[in-house]
């Protein structure tokens, strides 16, 4: 995906970090604006462009349709999804995020979200899967192990650990230990109590 523009409007900062992170771990690279109120929001969305606006639903107001067609018409080419409490009817933005989604279903809806129209081929799919071997050093690095105890951990060398790591992060689109750590957490490859400190 090419650098798009992403607007993410909540009033919490520890939500608006938390989705910037979750851009990260799915491979988002964007123009990110953050906003902790709608007031200016018109002064960021570019008109024509690619947008994506990730809006909390405090911030709606009453009603919220109101809010959300005055967007669409205006700008036609921004995605618009809502994180919050309900899914609002007959609202023209179809994503909504629900504050009660599992870790794996908040994933799957801002994948859905920031995918392109065309779903990828079989083959691109196949190409971002890790393998077995992939998804254990994945684990140990999420874990906080340095190379060398992976290499002896899993009875492979440290070359083979550093071919994994480079493979986890092409397919992944994703370079930091602490990004990947959040990776595994949201796909249930390790525990919460397990991941660095």
């Amino acid at each position: 995906m090419g650098n798009i523009q992403v607007i993410v409007a909540a009033s919490q900062f520890l939500t608006r970090l938390g989705i910037k992170t979750l851009l990260s771990v799915i491979g988002v690279e964007s123009d990110y604006v953050e906003l902790k109120k709608l007031d200016k929001i018109n002064h960021h969305i570019q008109p024509g462009g690619r947008s994506y606006l990730v809006v909390e639903q405090s911030l709606l107001g009453t009603p919220a349709t109101v809010f959300l067609k005055q967007v669409s018409q205006k700008y036609p080419g921004c995605k618009i999804m809502v994180v919050g409490d309900t899914v609002i009817e007959n609202c023209p933005c179809s994503h909504f995020v629900l504050n009660g989604d599992s870790q794996q279903v908040i994933l799957e809806k801002f994948q859905d979200f920031f995918n392109e129209t065309e779903t990828p081929s079989k083959k691109a799919a196949e190409q971002n899967t890790l393998s077995d071997r992939e998804t254990e050093v994945l684990k140990e690095v999420a874990r906080g192990l340095a190379n060398k105890e992976i290499a002896d951990k899993l009875y492979i060398s440290i070359n083979t650990v550093i071919t994994h790591r480079k493979n986890i992060t092409e397919k992944l689109g994703v370079k930091t230990v602490s990004a990947l750590t959040v990776y595994a957490l949201m796909n249930n490859l390790i525990a919460p109590e397990e991941a660095i400190k």
